[in-house]
Order: structure tokens, then C-alpha cells, then sequence
């Protein structure tokens, strides 16, 4: 039995789930660091994501367990809950949502500052790219791997430092993770769906139809093979997504759409959304570069079956392994295309991995610090993570692909209504049990 102290956690990516897990960690006590991509805390206001609605199952529960729903409500914009819905021609109108709703909104950079503020800045180191993963000892046999723990493995950053000998390897690190390799062959699949992100400031010609048409709030006007998805920010300034069906290349140098020659893409893509409604063509036309191309992937739904349900039970090199001691959150676990839930599934799969974690940890109190029975232990919590983690994450893939082919159908609107119905009709009846 050893008695030294327990290795921290090593969190690689700050974004929200990675931040929600180290205020967890924190509250408990429990040893960790963060690595962050990110420069420094300063994030820029343009491509750092536009405003999310936070579901009260989702990230408003890992707020509370967090102790930060006095904060979070500071911010919260309840009256942007209230998503405005039309075709392509400006009809089929409807509205769903509003200041009655538990999903209000909150800017993705306010929601970062909330967490980063609630941990000790020392917590997070900055500029820390994770560049690949190695194993220190290469030369252990097959039998040896399997038991390997997350001391064998070596981070490499690309500023060119290295760390190790950790006591859990976390990756929230989004959605081309390089820790997903350990657990994963498969890699995110394009969609042949993009958004082009623009925006709308508060001294363009096209604000004031911005706000007549959506207020505080969301839109989405879809069909005809494309989309459009108009929100205002906390600063009252207004994204603009336009969602169209192209190949990878079509925003590339060279493309039809290349965002680095403006003048080419605004004529291509105006001439994409010539036959819309007038007041919708108005947004594309006026909607502010540099754009910033968002092409939507999404894993395999396959590899979260149990094995006995995938492939007749065969084992392939896309299966979901286990690597002991390594776990995925968040997009590094099972990146959708947007759904409006990503962001709450990956807050979630912080607070329920933490839930195991420390439930694990207590039937252990009292005992010596022993490494092995502590990395067996936290074994057991990721098993159980995944148990629930996977899943979930299968159920989202599949309704983010009927949100997707939704988005650019001309019954999109009928449908998206149906849809919001739906789960309002979920969410009552999960609040009954």
C-alpha cells in the first residue's frame, strides 16, 4: 500500500464540459488541470460560438450541481427562448417558445466566464494544443496494454512540452479529439451540410428587419434545398447562419464559395438564395464578413451499440474500446450536427461522470491511497459513465440527422413544430416521474 496522494485529473479542453467538470472537481476537492487551446482567457467575440439555450435537465442541472445557477441567472436571457419559424417564401409562420420557457439563453463566451471565474486561474494552463498521444512504454505486450492506466500515456502539445503521469486523462477536447483514437478508430463523418456564419451589427441597414422579424430572440426559415437561422447576442447584435448543401470544398480556396475573395462568395451565395422571400434574401445580402465556413459533422451512430447489436457481433477497428483510465465528453465523445442539444448533453455527460466518479471514490473512503485501487475504481466509473453515456449519445446522432434533413425540406417548419411539441410533451411527462 502506497501513501502518497492521488495524481490530478488531467482535462484536456476548456470549453463548457471540460469547465464543468473541473468546477466539480473543484467543489470536491478532488486534484486536476485543465489544458486549454485558447491562448488566454480572452476570448474574441467573433467564432467563438453564438448564444445557447441551456435546457433545465441539461446545463441548468450541471449549473446547479456546480453552485452556479445564481450566476448563470444573472446572464440568462429568458426572453430570447422564443424561436420564430417560416418556409423559404416567408409563409408557414410560427413561434414556439417564449419568456415562459425553461431554456433561456445565454452567449457561449458569457457561459465560459461563468466557469473560468469559479476555479482558480492556475487551474487553467493556456496555449496547450494537444498535438498526439503517445504511450511512455511502447514495448509492453498486448496482455500488459490492457491494463495499462493513464500514467502510461504521454501528452504532446504543440508549443512542444509533454506531460504525464495523471490519475484520469479527460478529453473534452472536442470534436476532432485526438484522445477519441484511443478508444475509437472512427472519426467524425461531413453531413454535406454547411452553415456560413455572418453577422448583422447594430449599424447595418438590415438590423432593424432583424429585429421587426426576431426581437430578442431565433430564427429559421428553411426549404428549397437551403437554410437560414437569424439570434441575437447579448449584445443585441444578430449572427446569421446560411445553410447550404455543398462539398467541402465549396468555402475553400478556389471554391465556388471561397471566404478568403468575398466579393465571390457574397455572388454566390446571393445568387443560392435569389428566389427567396425578399426580407430573407435582405439578412444573406447584408450579413457582415469575414465569414467563418462551419462544416457539420457527426460520429457513427454504430459504434455506441453493444457489440452483440452492431455488425452480427463482430468486433471491428471502429468498434468502441475501453482504454483504462481515459474517458470522452462532449463532442470528444459523440459530435452531432446541431440538434439544440449539444451543448446541454455535453454539460450533462460532465455532471454524470463526475456523479460516478465520486460515488466510486466514497465506497473507498477511509481506505490508504493505493494507486492500483484507485485507478480500478475510477475504472468503475467510467464503465458506468458509458453504460449511460452511450446510448444517449445514439438516441442524439439519429435526431440530429432527422433535425438535418429537416433544416432544408419544405415541410421543415410543419415538421420542426411537431417536433418542439414533441418534446414538450417529454419534458411534462418527465417532470410527472
Amino acid at each position: 500500500m502506497s501513501s502518497s496522494k492521488p495524481a490530478p485529473i488531467a482535462i484536456v479542453g476548456g470549453g463548457p464540459c471540460g469547465l464543468t467538470l473541473a468546477r466539480l472537481l473543484e467543489r470536491a476537492g478532488i486534484d486536476y488541470v485543465v489544458f486549454e487551446r485558447d491562448v488566454s482567457p480572452q476570448g474574441t467575440a467573433r467564432f467563438q460560438g453564438g448564444t445557447l439555450d441551456l435546457s433545465a435537465e441539461g446545463g441548468q442541472a450541471a449549473l446547479n450541481a456546480a453552485g452556479l445557477s445564481a450566476e448563470f441567472e444573472k446572464l440568462a436571457r429568458y426572453e430570447s427562448s422564443t424561436i420564430f419559424i417560416q418556409d423559404w417564401q416567408g409563409k408557414n409562420q410560427l413561434s414556439e417558445g417564449g419568456g415562459e420557457s425553461d431554456r433561456p439563453e445565454i452567449d457561449r463566451l458569457q457561459l465560459r466566464q461563468i466557469l473560468l471565474d469559479s476555479i482558480p486561474a492556475h487551474r487553467v494552463r493556456w496555449n496547450k494544443s494537444l498535438s498526439s498521444v503517445e504511450r511512455i512504454n511502447a514495448k509492453k505486450t498486448q496482455t500488459q496494454s490492457k491494463s495499462s492506466s493513464p500514467a502510461d500515456w504521454l501528452l504532446h502539445f504543440n508549443d512542444g512540452s509533454t506531460e504525464s503521469g495523471f490519475r484520469l486523462i479527460v478529453g473534452s477536447d472536442g470534436g476532432w479529439s485526438k484522445l477519441r483514437q484511443l478508444i475509437t478508430s472512427a472519426k467524425p463523418q461531413y453531413s454535406g451540410k454547411m452553415f456560413i456564419e455572418g453577422c448583422i451589427s447594430l449599424d447595418n441597414p438590415e438590423w432593424d428587419a432583424a429585429f421587426k422579424m426576431v426581437g430578442a430572440g431565433n430564427s429559421i426559415a428553411m426549404g428549397n434545398g437551403l437554410s437560414l437561422a437569424v439570434q441575437q447576442m447579448s449584445d443585441r447584435s444578430y449572427r446569421v447562419y446560411m445553410g447550404v448543401e455543398a462539398s467541402p470544398e465549396f468555402t475553400r480556396p478556389g471554391g465556388d464559395a471561397d471566404v478568403n475573395d468575398m466579393p465571390k462568395a457574397r455572388e454566390t451565395i446571393n445568387r443560392l438564395y435569389s428566389n427567396w422571400a425578399p426580407h430573407l434574401r435582405g439578412f444573406v445580402a447584408g450579413a457582415e464578413g469575414p465569414w467563418r465556413p462551419w462544416l457539420l459533422h457527426r460520429m457513427n451512430q454504430e459504434i455506441y451499440l453493444p457489440d452483440a447489436l452492431r455488425n452480427d457481433g463482430k468486433v471491428d477497428e471502429k468498434s468502441w474500446t475501453r482504454t483504462p483510465g481515459v474517458v470522452l465528453l462532449g463532442d470528444a465523445a459523440h459530435v452531432t450536427t446541431p440538434n439544440g442539444e449539444g451543448v446541454n448533453d455535453a454539460m450533462n455527460d460532465a455532471k454524470l461522470l463526475f456523479e460516478h466518479i465520486t460515488a466510486e471514490l466514497a465506497n473507498d473512503a477511509g481506505q490508504v491511497y493505493d494507486a492500483e485501487i484507485d485507478s480500478a475504481t475510477l475504472e468503475r466509473a467510467i464503465v458506468a459513465y458509458e453504460g449511460q453515456m452511450r446510448p444517449h449519445a445514439y438516441e442524439m446522432i439519429q435526431d440530429s440527422i432527422n433535425f438535418e434533413d429537416m433544416m432544408y425540406k419544405e415541410d421543415g417548419p410543419q415538421r420542426m413544430q411537431v417536433l418542439f411539441h414533441s418534446k414538450e410533451e417529454q419534458n411534462e411527462a418527465s417532470k410527472k416521474h
